[in-house]
Parts: C-alpha cells; sequence; structure tokens
C-alpha cells in the first residue's frame, strides 16, 4: 500500500484522470473529492462489503430452495395407473 500524506486543498492524480483531493480534516475523520470519469465505479468499502454478504445470502437462500425442491420431486413416487 503507497500511503502519501496530504493537507487539506492538496491533491493526488491516479491515471491522468482521476484526481483526489483531501477537502478537511477534523477529528477523526477526513473528507475527500473524488474526480473520475463516469465510467469509474467508486463505492464505499463498507458498501461493497454489505452488497456481497447480501448476494452470499440470497444465493445460499435460493440454493436451500433449489435443494428442497429437488429432494421433494426425487422423493414424489409416480401415480398408479389403474
Amino acid at each position: 500500500m503507497l500511503v502519501i500524506s496530504r493537507k487539506p486543498g492538496e491533491s493526488l492524480i491516479i491515471s491522468d484522470n482521476i484526481k483526489i483531493t483531501l477537502l478537511s480534516i477534523g477529528g477523526d475523520k477526513a473528507a475527500i473529492g473524488i474526480d473520475a470519469p463516469p465510467t469509474v465505479k467508486i463505492v464505499r468499502e463498507e458498501l461493497l462489503e454489505t452488497i456481497e454478504a447480501n448476494r452470499e445470502a440470497i444465493d445460499q437462500k435460493y440454493s436451500q430452495s433449489y435443494t428442497h425442491i429437488a429432494s421433494l420431486l426425487k422423493s414424489k413416487k409416480p401415480a398408479k395407473e389403474d
């Protein structure tokens, strides 16, 4: 990990088209501004972790449902013909 110290108002450039500016520091928080093309996806890490956890929970629920349905279908005996 590259660690760079910045003072409020100072910026750094990534790949010629992403500019990150330290806007302010207050207490234990820093406000940053990000100028990037609209094609660059920017997501807070904790939001990304929540999204991934939700996807895993949904996948697990559907997997359990499909397993349950498959076991019901396997256990169902064909109807007797008279």
